[in-house]
């Protein structure tokens, strides 16, 4: 076994608009009543937030550029495209077709989107390391974006106060032997898919003037049945029970504890959230790692970021060990754990934020 290739992620970068929600902002919607204990439990006091023009694909498209300038790539060397996001710019062809397109790509490439939310960076990672494995491909590029605060209405206090826009590209190779991907577990519970849902847009319910009907609930939240909803409660006991199992169950899997781990990943869903389940597994404060106080809840592309900005921090360092957990819609979640291999070059020291003017486009 020591003499199989490893296959690793060998580059990655991350991407925010410039535009934000500030808790001052919360506050005028919501009143501090509202505002302040929710940014107290979430850890959250500003949001980034695409302008009216740009779109998830866009903030791909401007990650992808810079990862492939830095890196100095050969792009007709890259045989698999992934884009991984619940807002796409079309209902076909897939963003992903159209960002092979503008990125230059070879024909040889393949390319296709995944349809997952919160938990869509290991799926995404797990698609590339079994195509590289198998021999479906040999470089991988797999791109994250959500625009979220699209899907959510302005006044839905539970949900605007913590989504927020981003993306990430992450190359994806062969590596040494011993080094990168030990492990993936994927998971769903399909029997709770209605937790978090966006109801109305789809081919089951159709767009329509009744489904734009805005509606205010039980707790005050305003929405239609086009944005975006979550039962709270459920997601939470969801993610503070759920998440320590399969953690634990990935950790069992390669006959390690959390001792042989060197930092602990999680999606930036919210600060007490993520604090329950770095307690049940007795995670120290230095594995700990948290980005979401000026970022927000990006989604899919959340731990990507939060994984971007640690190696720009130098936080991940050649050698080390890492686990990376995604959970949420669907309900779905993934865990993967990556030795860096030794020749593991830190991410360009670039800040995230790209403004308006250097925000790439991907329309067609």
């Amino acid at each position: 076994m020591a003499d199989i290739p490893g296959v690793s992620i060998t580059g990655l970068t991350a991407v925010l608009p410039s535009g934000t929600l500030d808790h001052g902002e919360m506050i005028r919607r919501f009143g501090d009543r509202a505002a302040d204990p929710i940014a107290k439990m979430s850890g959250i006091l500003q949001r980034r937030v695409v302008s009216p023009s740009q779109q998830a694909s866009d903030l791909a498209l401007t990650a992808a550029e810079r990862l492939l300038q830095h890196t100095k790539v050969d792009r007709s060397e890259i045989s698999l495209l992934v884009f991984a996001s619940i807002t796409p710019d079309y209902r076909s062809p897939s963003t992903a077709c159209v960002l092979h397109g503008k990125l230059g790509l070879s024909e040889t490439c393949a390319a296709f989107d995944i349809n997952q939310a919160c938990s869509a960076y290991p799926y995404a990672l797990g698609v590339a390391h079994s195509m590289i494995r198998s021999g479906l491909c040999r470089l991988a590029l797999v791109l994250n974006g959500e625009a979220l605060t699209r899907l959510v209405h302005p006044l839905d206090r539970s949900l605007a106060m913590l989504h927020s826009d981003g993306a990430a590209a992450t190359l994806v190779a062969a590596c040494a032997p011993g080094y990168g991907f030990e492990a993936f577990r994927l998971g769903t519970d399909g029997k709770a898919a209605k937790s978090i849902i966006a109801l109305a847009g789809g081919l089951r319910l159709p767009s329509s003037a009744d489904t734009r009907v805005e509606r205010v609930d039980a707790s005050g939240c305003v929405r239609t049945e086009e944005h975006l909803a979550m039962d709270g409660p459920a997601v939470f006991h969801f993610s503070v029970y759920k998440v320590p199992e399969v953690i634990r169950a990935t950790l069992h899997d390669l006959a390690i504890t959390m001792d042989d781990i060197d930092n602990v990943l999680l999606h930036q869903a919210n600060k007490t959230m993520m604090d329950l389940i770095y307690r049940a597994l007795k995670v120290p404060a230095a594995k700990r790692f948290y980005c979401l106080e000026q970022m927000g809840n990006c989604g899919g592309p959340s731990v990507a970021i939060a994984l971007a900005e640690a190696w720009r921090q130098g936080i991940i360092r050649p050698g080390s060990r890492t686990l990376i957990c995604s959970f949420g819609a669907g309900l779905a979640w993934g865990v993967t754990v990556i030795r860096w291999p030794e020749d593991a070059q830190p991410v360009p020291d670039l800040d995230p934020v790209v403004s308006d003017e250097d925000m790439l486009s991907a329309a067609l």
